[in-house]
């Protein structure tokens, strides 16, 4: 697969660049051994993929449509109707068809940024005869939006017929942020900005927490605010829950990625570094483990010292009762007698307690 990202806007489907996948790296000379081992294990083993990922990658449409169109029966496989969008197919021998039609695996991707304008539909075909965003973009190729922005509101549109790319972006575990500017009908309160940061309850749950900046030396009616979900015109209702009008709403990142000089209508290739950094935003990062920091005890508290006894305290102590509860109990009949016990004791503790010592 070829990855097609260009720099310069432009309304040409020519002249377009190849793009080198920058995940592929080769680390010095390889072994023709293992070459030949791993093309022999690739050909030997099935390349099978779900079918609504298989459609999604053909450039036909984004995965979430492609579980529409499977369910309703509009998607047959080596002429059977297949219902189940997680149904495995080869892309190198199965037969896929929508209404009839044969779906091509893609054979290059390209991703766009286009300068939505208002008064254009975020999609493909509109039933209404209304202008799609589609007919700004003069490409052979069929792309279809990542996402989408309403009719009123202008800004950053993401385009690309890479379906895997598009679902990065657009599932909702990535939490790819995309930061809009917003200018209300009143100022907004330090206490609104606070809810909004916290979650807004529409259709009976709350949204996620959006990140809001108050723009200065506006009279707080222009704000800065970043989501990562992606309801239905959901930056507008989120304001509207708190009482204000949003007058102007315009995109202008996505994933970090903004319009840089376009005029409404232009569009542009995205650039390597772009593409790279949003791949990055959607790639789950490993977990950091912090040690625990050492509780911090009050000034002036003298600090206890812990009493470290010395090895092997115990066990003479023990050894020592013992001996002189023997002692105690015998009841020796003479006077001579007891002075031969105590001194075989004594030379007892006196031989246990250097051996310890040499221990």
């Amino acid at each position: 697969m070829k990855r097609v990202i260009k720099k310069r806007p432009f309304k040409r489907s020519d002249d377009v660049p190849d793009y080198v996948n920058p995940e592929k790296k080769t680390w010095g000379k390889s072994d023709p051994e293992e070459e030949h081992y791993e093309e022999e294990k690739d050909s030997n083993e099935t390349k099978l993929t779900r079918l609504n990922k298989f459609i999604s990658n053909a450039g036909v449409t984004a995965r979430r449509k492609a579980d529409e169109l499977i369910f309703t029966g509009r998607v047959t496989v080596n002429m059977q109707t297949v219902t189940e969008p997680g149904t495995k197919v080869n892309p190198e021998k199965d037969v896929v068809k929508l209404d009839g039609e044969k779906i091509k695996p893609q054979s290059e991707f390209i991703y766009v940024v286009l300068f939505k304008p208002r008064g254009y539909v975020t999609t493909t075909h509109d039933d209404k005869g209304r202008p799609t965003v589609m007919d700004l973009i003069g490409l052979n190729t069929r792309l279809y939006p990542i996402g989408r922005l309403d009719y009123d509101t202008d800004g950053v549109l993401l385009l690309t017929n890479d379906g895997e790319f598009s679902n990065m972006m657009m599932h909702p575990r990535h939490k790819i942020f995309k930061t809009y500017f917003a200018k209300l009908d009143k100022p907004m309160e330090e206490n609104d900005t606070k809810k909004l940061r916290e979650g807004v309850m529409i259709d009976g749950r709350p949204t996620s927490r959006a990140k809001v900046r108050i723009i200065p030396n506006t009279g707080e009616q222009n704000i800065w605010i970043s989501i990562h979900e992606g309801r239905n015109r959901q930056v507008r209702r989120m304001l509207e829950a708190l009482g204000y009008i949003v007058q102007r709403l315009k995109r202008v990142e996505y994933a970090r990625i903004g319009l840089d000089g376009l005029k409404p209508g232009e569009w542009r290739y995205l650039t390597e570094e772009e593409f790279i950094e949003a791949k990055k935003l959607a790639t789950p990062k490993p977990p950091v483990f912090r040690k625990p920091e050492p509780e911090e005890k009050p000034e002036g508290e003298p600090v206890k010292k812990e009493k470290k006894g010395k090895k092997g305290g115990k066990k003479k102590k023990k050894q020592k009762d013992k001996l002189k509860k023997a002692a105690s109990v015998q009841q020796p009949s003479s006077g001579s007698d007891v002075l031969e016990s105590i001194s075989k004791e004594l030379e007892n503790i006196s031989e246990q307690i250097s051996d310890n010592k040499e221990d």
